[in-house]
């Protein structure tokens, strides 16, 4: 693992996100906390969320899986 600033972040981005895709962990501090970067999966983009959920509502449309009531949905949040 390797903590780096937000000034030598800003100077050697491309040299860090190199570093990220090939599996190094990065820490950033700054002033305001502490982050981890890590790269965006297929998984992580909006995208696919909302397939996914088109895929689901599609399944309890079908009767392949059972849905849940509004209410249990908005509880769940």
């Amino acid at each position: 693992m390797e903590i780096i600033s937000t000034r030598e972040f800003r100077a050697n981005q491309t040299a860090v996100l190199t570093k990220v895709k090939n599996g190094d962990s990065i820490i950033l501090k700054s002033r305001v906390g502490s982050f981890k970067i890590l790269p965006v999966t297929e998984e992580d983009t909006l995208t696919e969320r909302i397939c996914k959920g088109l895929r689901e509502a599609k399944m309890i449309v079908d009767g392949k899986i059972e849905g849940i009531s509004l209410e249990e949905a908005l509880h769940e949040l």
